[in-house]
């Protein structure tokens, strides 16, 4: 592809200004070039050198940063949208963030590395407002006002606060934003990576790291030297009921530090956590903080937090705020998962391996398990997932040097770390891991009329495409969580899902802690399952009998959940699972989902003779065993009643898994005490394994089984 070059050839380049250039495309645009690892970016940046001197600083999946030089922002902007639109027409425009460099060295290289941070893009535009703001605002004698400005961070925890409040901090001070004087012999010297460690926020967990770029260098042209900053001067405080508890600190005691300058400076970035304020009964509390505030306001620079929020909430916490004070509200929402895959990437390529391509699949998975609790601390997860990769990568690199076996050294793959995942992809495919489960017969017939009836819409212009969330009902341990897991697989190679991923929550999962978090909270959840099945287990939980507080929270999520799944109804697959009057109830308190889950699948419970199947199966896969064992095996399972086999706690499925469980680990046991390594499951080990108290209860005549 060719370009015009601009016909301004009087124009002398080297004395236009530069420009700091963050090109960020829209998610949806990263996440389908992930197998590019970015090389477009290389594309992108000859493109824009067409038209003036460009320097492409560094890049990643979600951003590339660039150093530009142009006669105007505005011409630096045009230079930037014509070359995407020349070379993807099809896409959307994307956001820039675009600053003109300042001649002060330690001012432009500050900057220069806040555009390097992953997924914090409102602050960004923040520095980038603030650094061409400010000096205007010097110009016309009105320094002294600046400090008046203070922050709402609406920012979860493990996103990056307390970096940020740092960075922020040390921003303001290189825009010398405080009246003090310039004193050489005062300044301090830190590394980027210094910048980089996060301050505790005093809960006894860290809110983890904003993300920049370890890569040296500023402008290009330092070749390779280590970048300097200033050390920044800043506290962080999480306001709570009592001093000293949980980390928190009162009302009294902040007001009282904040008097007595406990704080150790008397200019700087104060980062206060008021999310104690956000219940309903504590707005006036909330009030009566920021009045006692007031005396303080020439000091320091406020910079709240709360959790990302949704819009009403949001906007109720600053309206009590800006009663009191000039604030600006900058909102980072939850890490998109595209941020979170290079991190973990980056952190992996930071190390002496060089991850490979089909390392992708594995990250993902492993973040999906992270998340299959409801809880992800963002930043501080993908470090953790990093880190345990490469303990398992050093594991099998150790393995094969002590056996004299050849190994990749430099490369980390796939199989090198595929144990870190509990719940990946499945072996078999589609149909093929379906039939392989016991019982399953009406359960697959129903699944192929349901393909069968999408794909004959998606070929007919007059049908309209069926909506294809769904209701599991059945006890537990019947295969529910195990089918929708396969059903993500079938629709994606049946084309009906682009992606064929899985989401498991539980319920409960979907509520968050305050009102207007609850709804954000859901909304993330269903982003990250776009394309892919998202499972709710224990839906009915979210009109559990939990008290009016709760309820209020059970229903945001519901209609939030409703609203996702009618915007989305072709590209996720939400699965609600449960017991069968459970689900009745759930779907009568709220008529919006029957309607919009028209599929039920039921579950039968398995029989005494498939689950003795499905144990043996267990045994046969891993495990030599003596004929005597599953003689044994036999007569305990048809010895179950018909009472205990009904009731409501029975778990089918995994009550046998928890009971195979145990038996090899009676065999285990034994044989560690034998002192040997290597065993066969005996029918010893099985009886061991079911006299324990919650296989041997409720059972009948033990008598029967030759107890």
């Amino acid at each position: 592809m060719f370009f015009k070059k601009d016909k301004k050839e009087d124009v002398n380049m080297a004395e236009m200004p530069r420009y700091w250039v963050r090109v960020c495309p829209d998610y949806n645009f990263a996440e389908a070039r992930l197998d590019e690892f970015g090389a477009f970016w290389d594309h992108l940046k000859d493109a824009i050198a067409v038209h003036g001197e460009t320097e492409m600083i560094l890049h990643r999946f979600t951003f590339a940063l660039f150093s530009i030089r142009a006669g105007s922002k505005v011409q630096c902007r045009k230079n930037v949208i014509d070359a995407w639109k020349a070379l993807y027409p099809e896409a959307e425009e994307p956001e820039l963030i675009i600053v003109r460099r300042p001649a002060d060295e330690i001012l432009d290289e500050t900057i220069g590395i806040i555009m390097k941070y992953y997924g914090v893009t409102e602050y960004q535009k923040l520095v980038a407002e603030t650094a061409e703001t400010f000096p205007v605002l010097d110009a016309r004698g009105c320094r002294q006002y600046f400090i008046r400005q203070n922050y709402l961070f609406a920012i979860d925890r493990g996103c990056g606060f307390s970096t940020l409040i740092g960075s922020f901090s040390h921003f303001l001070r290189t825009l010398w934003v405080y009246p003090e004087e310039r004193d050489e012999n005062q300044k301090q010297y830190v590394t980027e990576n210094d910048l980089k460690e996060s301050e505790d926020d005093g809960s006894g967990e860290n809110s983890g790291e904003s993300g920049e770029s370890s890569e040296s260098g500023s402008d290009g042209a330092d070749g390779g030297e280590e970048q300097t900053m200033y050390r920044s001067y800043h506290a962080e405080i999480i306001i709570g009921k009592e001093s000293n508890v949980g980390g928190c600190t009162s009302v009294d005691d902040f007001i009282d530090q904040l008097g007595d300058n406990s704080y150790g400076r008397r200019y700087g970035a104060l980062g206060i956590d008021i999310s104690y304020f956000l219940e309903d009964k504590r707005k006036d509390q909330l009030r009566e903080f920021l009045k006692r505030m007031e005396p303080f306001r020439d000091d320091f620079v406020f910079v709240f937090r709360v959790p990302f929020l949704e819009k009403k909430a949001l906007d109720e916490i600053a309206g009590i705020i800006e009663d009191s004070m000039l604030l600006r509200v900058v909102k980072i929402p939850p890490l998109n998962e595209c941020v979170v895959l290079e991190t973990v990437w980056n952190m992996l390529n930071d190390s002496e391996y060089l991850p490979i391509a089909n390392l992708v699949p594995v990250i993902l998975d492993k973040i999906h398990d992270e998340k299959r609790d409801g809880r992800f601390y963002g930043f501080k997860t993908a470090e953790k997932i990093a880190i345990e990769m490469l303990f398992k990568k050093a594991g099998k690199e150790a393995e094969a040097i002590d056996g004299g076996d050849q190994t990749d050294a430099e490369c980390i793959d796939a199989g090198d770390v595929k144990e870190v995942v509990a719940f990946g992809r499945s072996y078999s495919k589609g149909y093929a891991a379906l039939e392989e489960m016991i019982g399953m017969e009406k359960i697959i017939e129903r699944v192929k009329e349901i393909v069968a009836q999408v794909k004959v819409s998606v070929g007919n212009e007059k049908l309209d495409r069926p909506c294809i969330h769904m209701r599991f009902t059945g006890a537990p341990g019947t295969g529910k969580t195990t089918v929708a897991r396969i059903l993500g697989e079938i629709f994606r190679e049946e084309g009906i899902l682009r992606k064929g991923g899985f989401f498991e929550y539980s319920g409960r999962d979907l509520v968050a802690e305050y009102v207007g978090q609850t709804a954000v909270k859901t909304a993330s959840i269903c982003r990250d399952a776009y394309g892919s099945v998202l499972f709710i287990d224990e839906a009915y939980a979210l009109y559990s009998d939990g008290g009016p507080g709760n309820n209020d929270y059970g229903r945001e999520a519901i209609t939030t959940l409703v609203a996702e799944m009618e915007n989305h109804r072709d590209d996720m697959l939400v699965v609600m699972a449960g017991y069968t009057d459970d689900m009745d109830n759930l779907m009568k308190m709220n008529e919006g989902l029957r309607s919009r889950m028209p599929i039920m699948l039921h579950f039968e419970n398995y029989t005494r003779e498939q689950l003795f199947e499905i144990f043996m199966l267990m045994v046969k896969k891993h495990f030599a065993y003596t004929e005597d064992l599953e003689a044994e095996a036999k007569l305990y399972f048809m010895a179950l009643t018909d009472e205990y086999m009904e009731a409501r706690e029975f778990s089918n499925a995994r009550f046998v898994r928890n009971l195979y469980e145990r038996t090899w680990s009676k065999a285990a046991l034994r044989a560690s005490l034998e002192g040997r390594s290597d065993f066969i499951l005996k029918k010893e080990d099985f009886t061991a394994a079911s006299l324990d108290k919650e296989f041997s209860e409720k059972i009948g005549d033990r008598k029967k089984i030759g107890f």
